[in-house]
């Protein structure tokens, strides 16, 4: 296994403290994690601007964006935040398509309700996700997740697209 893999992040997550950015920050959290279009589409701006051209890598118009799966499987219709930033990055011409290659199996206890030390590590996350080996590999591919928290479940999805998917780029971004 690789000891890493390149990442890149659109803004940081505060989940304590009282000021005014750190409590910005959990509402703005809590509305990507309902899948409020109108707050991920308001990152767009900012990601049109020079300044976040060091992120071009990742959202080029040669890269496959894939969602990260929640930590249980979804039913038919079910909010999936990752796949909703997805889809927003690629309207605004962001990435060169949406390809849901991975699928949670077997739910995992979510990380935002779990003690660093009880999240689930990376071999569990493995265990649970299933990479589908897509019949036309993409040269990149970006893993988009809502929220990074330690980078356990994207490390987990990059590994099984690396093995799915040899010949391809896996990066992460949130």
């Amino acid at each position: 296994m690789p000891s890493s893999y390149e990442y890149g992040t659109f803004a940081n997550y505060s989940p304590r403290g009282s000021s005014e950015l750190s409590v910005t920050s959990r509402k703005a959290c809590g509305a990507i994690k309902r899948g409020r279009v109108d707050i991920i589409a308001s990152a767009i701006p900012h990601l049109q601007d020079p300044k976040a051209d060091i992120l071009l890598p990742f959202l080029g118009p040669d890269v496959t964006l894939v969602p990260v799966p929640r930590s249980a499987p979804l039913p038919d219709g079910a909010l999936w935040p990752a796949k909703v930033i997805c889809d927003v990055l690629h309207e605004h011409g962001f990435g060169k398509d949406v390809q849901t290659y991975l699928k949670r199996t077997k739910a995992v206890p979510r990380s935002s309700n779990s003690p660093a030390a009880e999240r689930p590590l990376v071999p569990v996350h493995m265990e649970s996700i299933e990479a589908e080996k897509p019949f036309f590999v993409p040269d990149k591919i970006t893993i988009v997740d809502d929220v990074l928290t330690m980078g356990r479940t994207s490390f987990a999805c990059a590994e099984l697209l690396r093995a799915a998917c040899p010949d391809a780029e896996s990066v992460s971004l949130r």
